[in-house]
């Protein structure tokens, strides 16, 4: 009998074992498609393991995509949850919305999110509440002094196109942030708004047609899911892209003043860390950036034709040849 007891005992503790050492999982909620959303998958990888976290081992991470259509957000965050994550990781406002809609207590951690705070995702920085953090992204804050950068980097401009995604609450309250600061140096500026990675071509209209002096990305998960095919219409037609982040620059964006969306969503890995370690999500404060880096792209101002002048290459924090 003792044998059996033993036995059985035993095996408790083995199984025990077996299910603490399996990795748990992580859903990542990709506002774009899987491809365009592989760069930020990365950084979420790098930013796990800066913390100790190894894929395979300790986690696993499986990626849902909305392609761009952030009224799937819903559908797309179920099909997440009947995978029973440990936690989910969201982008974008409308993502954030939906998996608190889907569920008040599994774990959520936004990465690079717009004014989660006036946006209504959180009760503050300090004190989140409920079941969601993360790390935010201020381009609400920073996009007056992107106009000022862009209005001494550029000062002959004087017609400036703005991208927005009006499917993003943040877009339109920074849009009307960067024309009230254009409008205070005689620059006029006007929303083209894309809804869908699809439509960005239409957006810009032909290349016969008059053409803005600049054009200026507001932040946007679905955005960003395109910058590429944005930067090479921009290239096309010689227009000067700005923009919050320098991914943007990277991607081959003129010049960019922001945050790097990469270190934000790399610092979200610690959020990951303490909820698996035990901590709930209302005990962790918010986090914003704590850097912002004016980013000139010096090979794009060769090939569309703009000089900079050198008190702006002066500040800049970094120039890419």
């Amino acid at each position: 009998m003792r044998r059996r007891d033993l036995l059985a005992a035993l095996g408790v503790v083995l199984a025990a074992r077996a299910e603490a050492q399996s990795p748990v999982r992580l859903a990542w909620i990709e506002p774009g498609s899987a491809a365009s959303g592989v760069p930020r998958l990365a950084a979420m990888r790098q930013g796990l393991a800066d913390n100790g976290l190894i894929e395979g081992r300790d986690y696993v991470l499986e990626v849902f995509a909305a392609d761009g259509d952030y009224q799937r957000f819903p559908a797309v965050v179920q099909k997440a949850m009947d995978t029973h994550p440990t936690v989910l990781l969201v982008t974008t406002i409308l993502s954030v919305r939906a998996a608190q809609q889907a569920t008040k207590t599994l774990p959520i951690v936004f990465v690079g999110t717009n004014d989660p705070v006036g946006a209504g995702l959180i009760d503050s920085l300090a004190r989140p509440g409920g079941n969601t953090t993360g790390v935010a992204t201020m381009s609400d804050q920073a996009a007056p002094k992107l106009v000022d950068m862009m209005h001494r980097a550029l000062p002959a401009a004087r017609r400036v196109a703005v991208l927005i995604n009006p499917g993003n609450p943040t877009n339109r309250p920074i849009f009307e942030s960067i024309r009230t600061s254009a409008r205070s140096v005689g620059i006029d500026v006007e929303a083209i708004e894309v809804t869908a990675p699809a439509s960005i071509d239409a957006a810009f209209g032909p290349a016969s047609a008059p053409q803005p002096d600049a054009v200026i990305m507001v932040l946007d998960a679905m955005l960003v899911s395109i910058v590429g095919r944005i930067v090479q219409i921009c290239v096309d037609r010689r227009i000067p892209l700005l923009g919050a982040g320098r991914e943007q620059t990277e991607a081959g964006g003129l010049l960019s003043y922001g945050p790097s969306l990469d270190s934000l969503i790399r610092r979200s890995g610690y959020f990951v860390k303490r909820i698996l370690a035990g901590a709930p999500p209302r005990d962790l404060p918010a986090e914003q950036p704590t850097k912002f880096e004016l980013t000139i792209n010096l090979k794009t101002a060769r090939a569309i034709g703009a000089t900079i002048p050198q008190s702006v290459l002066a500040e800049a924090d970094d120039l890419i040849e």
